[in-house]
């Protein structure tokens, strides 16, 4: 595994700041930058009841470990002459 591709089915375990250990299951969406931290965001799953589909992002220095059950195919990327940038 090179790398953690959105879409990807797990479970992430991090740290909260009363020192307990948080388990959020689903999908990997991908990373968010807010400021100057990076998070990961997970799109949340039935284990989570009435939160299920709401977007968790996880500060990645929280993160304790990431177990991936499922890991979805890298889509391929548009290549520089299709990308569009806005200035």
């Amino acid at each position: 595994m090179e790398k953690l591709t959105p879409g990807s089915k797990c479970v992430v375990y991090s740290v909260s700041s009363n020192e307990m250990v948080v388990k959020s299951s689903g999908i990997f969406r991908g990373f968010v930058a807010l400021g100057e931290d990076t998070s990961i965001c997970i799109e949340l799953d039935e284990n989570h009841g009435e939160m299920k589909g709401k977007l968790r992002l996880i500060p990645l220095g929280a993160i304790a470990s990431i177990d991936v059950i499922e890991l979805a195919e890298e889509l391929e990327e548009e290549s520089e002459e299709e990308k569009i940038y806005y200035s």
